[in-house]
């Protein structure tokens, strides 16, 4: 009789203890969702790049935007660069903001992707240039680009993959002229992390 009430009150304390579990993550989605948040998980690319400096996004705190000066521009051509598997299309984005410069374009359209675990080279699908007034393929023609609009981007490319990117590559770029000035664009590292944790709704 007394072995069997001790394992009856163990069935008891072990109810116990996952009724309370379950009720703790229970209390923690709630807060969380009449806060306005979630519980999230992101996957996302770290990139880094030499003088650069890493960044994050306004809802989700991953470390997913690199910005740099591009060398030898002292200062005036301030870069910056991300990549995401989406759902739609796979992407590296470059943006070039900057007030002391006028034109800007690059020396050829071939850019590609460096499979650093793999070592191997993948060629861009397509690279489009996103202009104040329009959006095409990119060329190597000169872009005249627009006054500075504080908080905006004067000139965007975008270079898309058919396939996912890689979990570890970098991006190669050739190089770029700035005013007439020819400048080795310098290469950008990306490496797949996985963030976890809780995000707004509204976001």
């Amino acid at each position: 009789m007394a072995t069997y009430q001790k394992e009856e009150f163990h069935i008891i304390l072990m109810l116990g203890i996952k009724m309370k579990f379950f009720a703790t993550i229970l209390y923690m989605f709630l807060v969380a969702s009449l806060s306005g948040c979630a519980p999230n998980a992101v996957r996302y690319y770290r990139p880094t790049v030499d003088g650069g400096k890493v960044v994050t996004p306004r809802c989700v705190p991953t470390e997913s935007i690199v910005e740099f000066n591009l060398p030898n521009t002292n200062g005036r051509l301030h870069v910056r660069a991300w990549a995401d598997n989406g759902k739609h299309i796979n992407q590296i984005s470059l943006f070039f903001s900057g007030k002391a410069w006028n034109t800007i374009q690059f020396t050829s359209t071939n850019f590609q992707i460096h499979d650093i675990e793999k070592h191997v080279i993948i060629d861009a699908s397509s690279v489009l240039a996103y202009r104040s007034d329009s959006t095409s393929n990119l060329t190597t023609e000169p872009y005249l680009a627009p006054p500075e609009r504080p908080g905006l981007f004067r000139f965007h490319v975008q270079i898309n993959s058919s396939d996912p990117l890689p979990s570890n590559f970098e991006l190669l770029s050739p190089s770029i002229v700035v005013d007439g000035e020819i400048i080795i664009f310098p290469s950008i590292r990306f490496e797949q992390k996985q963030w976890i944790g809780i995000s707004p709704l509204n976001c």
